[in-house]
């Protein structure tokens, strides 16, 4: 690995949400001359000092990325960002507290905007980033573009043959239902930072309990819908950060209902008879996709609901009138009228160039030299102990947190093997005619694969 193009470095942490966008963007990235490191978040940032100098894009300029970015700087590797919660957010002001550090983005050199609502409101939370804003969209949403649908068609029809015609519940409940615990959340925000004082403190319990006003609304629809639509289906998938198991107690003694999470949502939606949620990304991306969309909303609150989902969806505010706006849906009535303009001004990039392309291009404006990837004898030993360091961590984990605490990691990231990302990369080639001559291979790194033409 001699040659002296560029680096990107792209780590992933939810691989269900994550993998296939950031293997796009790798790909289209190698297309154009970049040498990229694809892998695990906590892996990449564990083997730090192993790395190439390159550009590395997080998923968040939150308060806890101030350390990491000022160190991957240090190191000679700029940072850019984007970040996977500012597309459907609830209250403005709570978001930017929450997820947007000024520290963060004062270290990023660009940072990716989902489309004009969110730039708008970063400018206005840190007005002194504006010249380092990029709106691009982001690569999770190309593959919701027609043209490249059609890598997951092939499970959305084995989805079909698998469970029949189903109506997928999509949950987004993590602040209530958290994987780790009730009180997790609270405890979290309060370490970050985010919580600082009793009235903040007071707000985010609200939003807590509101959650679980609407989770109960939920627990509560399973067995009626079980019942009213008995040829059906009723797959649950769950937050990636929710406990799971809470679910399978609700779904218990339902025959048609099933809690399942697996593989990536977008299969799931095109499969879908129906898709329900509330305030959740998903009912945007199954509007996206030309689903049916149902937001049920068993309660509501004006600060605490998030807009655009809902804007997009049938809305039922009690459950008879859910079952009945299913059952209009399935009987072939057609969708009430949205606004597709709504959507375009909180996305950008649903048509014309990707927003992989638009990143890729926007990266030129960073300048770092190609360097080869140094693992020679040192090097190897030193890597050797930081990754016995990395397999260590789950065991002082389990001591210090507790079991639990691996089981959620495994949840969110399971692992990746090279036949996924080389898989991947075939799908993208025959639906598009592009990256014939990108490449991957693993690297003596763990969780760490190259892609390069």
């Amino acid at each position: 690995m001699s040659n002296q193009r560029s680096w990107l470095l792209l780590p992933i942490e939810t691989k269900v949400r994550e993998f296939h966008a950031k293997l796009l963007l790798a790909a289209v990235a190698a297309e154009s001359g970049f040498q990229v490191l694809l892998g695990e978040q906590n892996a990449m940032l564990a083997q730090r000092r192993h790395l190439p100098r390159g550009i590395y894009i997080d998923k968040s300029v939150g308060r806890t990325k101030t350390g990491n970015f000022r160190r991957l700087k240090a190191a000679g590797s700029p940072v850019a960002a984007w970040c996977e919660e500012g597309l459907v957010y609830r209250d403005r002001d709570t978001y930017l507290h929450e997820r947007v550090s000024n520290e963060s983005l004062a270290e990023a050199s660009l940072f990716f905007a989902w489309g004009e609502v969110q730039a708008a409101d970063v400018r206005r939370k840190a007005p002194e980033a504006a010249d380092k804003i990029r709106i691009s969209g982001n690569p999770r949403f190309d593959l919701l573009r027609p043209e490249w649908r059609g890598l997951f068609a092939p499970e959305a029809e084995a989805l079909s043959r698998r469970f029949g015609p189903y109506l997928l519940l999509n949950s987004n409940f993590s602040r209530f239902n958290h994987f780790m615990g009730y009180d997790f959340w609270i405890e979290a925000l309060k370490q970050r930072g985010t919580i600082t004082n009793q009235s903040q403190l007071d707000f985010f319990m609200h939003w807590r309990d509101f959650l679980g006003e609407v989770f109960r609304g939920f627990t509560a629809a399973l067995p009626v819908l079980a019942q009213a639509f008995p040829d059906h289906r009723l797959i649950v998938r769950p937050h990636p950060s929710e406990d799971h198991d809470e679910w399978r107690r609700q779904a218990q003694g339902l025959a048609n209902v099933e809690v399942i999470y697996e593989g990536s949502v977008i299969p799931w939606l095109l499969a879908a008879e129906v898709v329900l949620h509330n305030s959740c990304t998903t009912g945007l991306e199954a509007y996206l996709l030309g689903r049916p969309v149902v937001a049920y909303r068993p309660a509501s609150n004006e600060i605490l609901d998030s807009e655009l989902p809902n804007a997009v969806s049938r809305q039922a505010f009690e459950l008879d009138e859910l079952v009945a706006v299913i059952g209009e849906v399935l009987e072939g009535g057609a969708a009430e009228a949205v606004d597709g303009a709504q959507a375009a001004r909180y996305v950008a990039a649903l048509d014309g160039p990707l927003a992989a392309e638009q990143v890729v291009a926007a990266l030129d404006e960073i300048a770092v030299p190609g360097v080869p990837l140094a693992l020679g004898p040192a090097a190897r030993l030193g890597l050797a102990a930081s990754q016995t360091v990395t397999a260590v961590k789950p065991w002082a984990r389990r001591l210090r947190q507790g079991a639990k605490a691996n089981a959620y990691a495994a949840q969110k990231f399971p692992g990746i093997e090279l036949a996924e990302v080389a898989a991947g990369l075939q799908q993208f080639r025959q639906l598009s005619g592009r990256f014939v001559e990108v490449k991957a291979e693993a690297l003596p790194l763990r969780h760490c694969f190259r892609l390069g033409a």
